[in-house]
């Protein structure tokens, strides 16, 4: 995988209608300006109206494709009214990019030391969250378009500090997993991408970037690339993209 300018991009998504579920992150908002320059139609989705607008004021200007933002809350038990809402107000969707999640609390905890709180809420916002998001949003793809969903690579290692990081991304890829097998082909392709550290703008204003981080917009690009249809990995759909040089990977390095 190689980065590349904004310029020199071929807007092969101009008409193709995808929803980014958690746009307003550092991921998200890089995967939204790599579709915007693509020339798709992006839905953003997020809970906050504020960070939406300053999403827009951000990536609104960005391409040939169209910026809508929506205000929903994907974690909402009324999956089916979630669906709805997105649906009446939007139709349905060629693609969908998931890119939600919670680190949890700050300075990492001992997993004998964690309490039901913290157990409680990072299985909400982790793990619940995902699987609400994929009963509300999957039905609204088309069958011949593409699900990406994005999970950190502490899903494949111990993860001293932060288990219920780790836990939950495990459990988040075998939804995932049994989801692509549950379709069987009859539905949108199920990606599930395996990502290592990624460069945003908010990690990079705390000084934490690395040249060799593959970038939010590089993501967003191979999101496209995988609802479009185009490429060698559109029939894969484990892939790990884990840095700069390793590109992408269909299994777990050695």
């Amino acid at each position: 995988m190689t980065s590349r300018s904004a310029g020199s991009e071929e807007p092969f998504l101009r008409g193709r209608g995808v929803l980014v579920v958690g746009a307003t992150g550092g991921i998200g908002e890089g995967v939204t300006r790599a579709l915007l320059t693509l020339g798709a139609t992006v839905v953003a989705a997020g809970r906050s109206e504020d960070r939406l607008r300053a999403l827009a004021d951000y990536a609104g200007g960005t391409g040939p494709g169209t910026l809508r933002t929506h205000l929903v809350d994907v974690s909402d038990p009324d999956s089916a009214a979630v669906g709805a809402r997105l649906a009446d107000r939007h139709g349905h969707f060629d693609g969908a990019v998931l890119t939600i999640g919670n680190w949890g609390p700050p300075g990492g905890t001992g997993l004998l030391e964690v309490d039901d709180e913290t157990w409680d809420a990072m299985i909400a916002d982790n793990l619940t969250s995902h699987f609400r998001a994929l009963r509300a949003i999957t039905p609204l793809l088309d069958p011949e378009g593409a699900l990406v969903h994005l999970t950190g690579f502490s899903a494949e290692i111990p993860y001293p500090g932060n288990a219920l990081v780790g836990a939950t991304n495990a459990a988040k890829k075998s939804l995932l997993r049994t989801l692509t097998a549950e379709l069987g082909g009859k539905g949108p392709r199920i990606h599930e991408l395996v990502i290592g550290p990624i460069r945003t703008r908010p990690r990079a204003a705390t000084g934490a970037d690395s040249p060799s981080w593959l970038s939010a917009e590089d993501l967003g690009r191979h999101a496209g690339e995988l609802v479009a249809g185009r490429g060698p990995w559109t029939t894969e759909p484990l892939q790990y993209l884990l840095d700069r040089t390793s590109g992408v990977l269909t299994a777990l390095p050695n």
